[in-house]
């Protein structure tokens, strides 16, 4: 409601003279990285310059494609310093405790798939299992060896993590209810990935196409292996425990994954893709208009089919070469029975399920009913693109994958 309000009174004349004063983001690049210095307590090592190819790139793309409306403007500033004070202060603890780093990651459960396929609900279900080990929202915001859980309530990062979601959901009415995280639950992978500046997360906050494309067509083994670095760290004081992913995303990206990961135990998740794509856009359309002046449904619609087409499509790849690491639950079938899905994907890659765990479970699923926190309206053809449409570029991998037409 409040970024309606903010939306709607702004003069246009005032939003172009803002943006025309506005330093360009490429003249303010030391600034930037003088920030996240000062908010690092002066430390400096920003380490592989590497990440500087999508850092300096994005900063280009907000000067000449994005839309940002003054409180957007400020918001990306906010995403982009605290990426790089992540990356200082990650840095560092490597820096003082390098034995973190000798552990290792064995056979991932790694939940990934086309978005709004029901992966969100199965990663909190199987979030609550305390015999495995999860990225929680509060720690993937602020990296560091993980706490025991009575002591989260008495770190400072945890309500850091909690004030910006309140932020967050305080300026994007409804945005809870189609997208719900909580600073003690699951998380997926983008803030991880953020720290190089190679994350689909800058591309569906604002328009950046040139970016957009950039962060298509690479491959990106080095972000991973920050990524594996950042999860040795969190999972420290518990190394034995085998780790529980999630994160659609690692689909479009799925070789470079398995390059740093080649062990992992995926779990794709399918739905007939005409029943997820308007979601889906209706969720990017909500964080845009965080940001951005202009957020069109279209526009970002025929991106997004094109997006998740080319990720489920490298996705049927991938499992000709590598069938063993791959494991389906189709919507249906989740949503039928949750608590047999899992137990039947942990049967698959060997992992126990103990009564203890079950009773977690089967808790999360009770406290947790569909809905809780509040209901996602939107039109189903809001973007424009028709049912036949969306099943005509999906074909293959919707025949391939055994996935049923839905009715509307």
């Amino acid at each position: 409601m409040l970024m309606d309000l903010i939306q709607k009174s702004a003069n246009w004349s005032l939003w172009k003279k803002f943006e025309s004063q506005a330093t360009p983001w490429r003249n303010r690049i030391d600034e930037l990285h003088e920030k996240a210095i000062k908010a690092a307590s002066g430390y400096q090592n920003f380490g592989d310059p590497g990440y500087r190819e999508g850092f300096d790139l994005l900063m280009e793309c907000y000067d000449e494609e994005a839309r940002f409306h003054p409180l957007g403007r400020r918001l990306a500033e906010y995403q982009v310093v605290g990426s790089l004070t992540k990356r200082l202060l990650s840095n560092k603890h490597w820096e003082e405790h390098p034995e973190v780093l000798e552990n290792d990651i064995k056979r991932p459960l790694v939940i990934t798939g086309m978005v709004r396929t029901g992966s969100t609900a199965l990663h909190y279900l199987m979030g609550s299992n305390p015999d495995t080990q999860c990225l929680q929202h509060w720690i993937a915001t602020h990296p560091q060896p993980r706490p025991p859980e009575r002591e989260w309530r008495r770190r400072l990062d945890f309500y850091k993590a909690r004030a910006e979601l309140a932020m967050m959901y305080g300026l994007g009415e409804g945005l809870e209810a189609i997208h719900h995280i909580s600073a003690q639950g699951p998380e997926e992978c983008r803030h991880l990935m953020a720290q190089n500046f190679v994350d689909e997360c800058f591309e569906v906050g604002t328009h950046v196409p040139t970016y957009a494309s950039w962060y298509a067509k690479g491959y990106h083994v080095e972000t991973y292996k920050r990524h594996k670095k950042l999860l040795l760290t969190i999972g420290s004081n518990e190394p034995e425990k085998r780790w529980l992913l999630k994160y659609p995303v690692h689909l479009r990206h799925i070789d470079s994954f398995l390059e740093v990961y080649p062990d992992a135990c995926i779990i794709q998740t399918h739905r007939d893709p005409a029943q997820v794509l308007s979601s889906y856009v209706s969720l990017v359309h909500h964080f845009r208009k965080l940001q951005e002046r202009e957020a069109p449904r279209r526009e970002m619609a025929l991106a997004q089919m094109e997006v998740w087409a080319s990720a489920v499509e490298k996705g049927l790849v991938a499992r000709e070469k590598h069938p063993e690491r791959f494991y389906d639950i189709h919507f249906r079938d989740f949503v039928k029975d949750p608590i047999a899905a899992v137990e039947a994907a942990y049967d698959h890659y060997d992992q126990p399920f103990s009564d203890n765990a079950r009773k977690s479970l089967e808790k999360w699923r009770v406290d947790n009913p569909q809905g809780k926190w509040g209901k996602h309206s939107y039109d189903k053809e809001a973007a424009g693109l028709s049912r036949e449409e969306i099943h005509e570029r999906y074909a293959r991998y919707m025949e391939v994958m055994g996935i049923e037409r839905e009715s509307s």
